[in-house]
């Protein structure tokens, strides 16, 4: 089995380290390093979080500042090499610059956006702390993500989580992939059944800036979702939302000084492997543990 989990996130920012105080302030996040050129690397003390100081040649995934793309930590190049030749032979595994603020290697997923590779857990050692801890990444595509979904199964040996399932079942288009640590969700934004008439935006805006393709948001535990609403500036507040009832996972949204959205979960909290959840009560909890604490 290939040993692999999430162990990074790209953000493309003008203002680097306006978002590393941000995340320090509100989520306990600290510094790894930074480089001359601007870039900011900081962690909850599991995920290298990279704030890359946009400039020619780094504008984002999406050729835009913001959420960027995510990167796998492997233990072995190799047998990615022999699961891409064996599940996905067009893939084209290119060399990064391999310092702490990218990976090794990069690879193209089916839908496009970069992934990169570390074999060296992008600079991250130690104990990680159990919260607050960024527990999801979503990525958001007009089409169904069945060959995303298999491409991270297959080559990196993740987990469809039940909540995919359902959603099978239901002839919805989204898919749900875990690690054992993180839950990404692959949303299928504006197909049918996609879920969008659950979200109630107040204007054009608003919905712009929660509909983005790409890279779409990412996802905390914490332990009191009202201490961090409370603390968020009244720039920033006015854009938080409720998210929708019908939603397994995270209770509010907030964005961070570029506007790039943040799920909060204390109670839902994020499926992030088959029946194994993770929320501010405990970890590694069945589904019928996390809807009774």
């Amino acid at each position: 089995m290939m040993d692999a989990h999430f162990g990074y996130m790209a953000i493309v920012s003008d203002r680097p380290q306006a978002l590393a105080d941000f995340y320090a302030k509100h989520f306990d996040m600290w510094e790894l390093g930074h480089s001359d050129a601007g870039d900011i690397s900081i962690t909850d003390g599991f995920l290298n979080v990279s704030i890359l100081k946009h400039r020619p040649g780094v504008e984002g995934a999406m050729g835009r500042p913001g959420l960027s793309h995510f990167g796998l930590a492997v233990r072995d190049i190799h047998e990615v090499e022999a699961n891409l030749e064996e599940f996905m032979p067009s893939a084209d595994i290119r060399t990064e610059e391999g310092d702490l603020h990218h990976g090794e290697y990069r690879v193209i997923s089916p839908n496009g956006l970069p992934v990169s590779l570390s074999t060296k857990n992008f600079g991250i050692s130690g104990t990680p702390r159990r919260l607050p801890r960024i527990r999801h990444m979503a990525t958001s595509f007009p089409h169904v993500s069945d060959d995303e979904a298999a491409f991270l199964t297959n080559v990196f040996g993740f987990r469809e989580v039940s909540t995919s399932g359902e959603r099978r079942k239901a002839n919805r288009a989204s898919r749900f992939i875990g690690d054992g640590n993180i839950c990404l969700a692959l949303l299928a934004i504006g197909m049918p059944n996609a879920g969008e008439g659950d979200e109630r935006y107040r204007d054009a805006e608003e919905r712009a800036i929660n509909s983005k393709t790409g890279l779409q948001h990412f996802g905390f535990v914490v332990e009191d979702i009202p201490a961090v609403l409370n603390s968020v500036p009244p720039d920033l507040a006015r854009w938080t939302n409720k998210r929708p009832e019908q939603r397994d996972m995270a209770e509010y949204r907030v964005f961070d000084p570029d506007l790039n959205a943040i799920d909060l979960s204390q109670h839902m909290g994020f499926e992030v492997d088959y029946d194994k959840w993770e929320n501010a009560a405990g970890s590694g909890l069945s589904t019928a543990q996390r809807l009774a604490v």
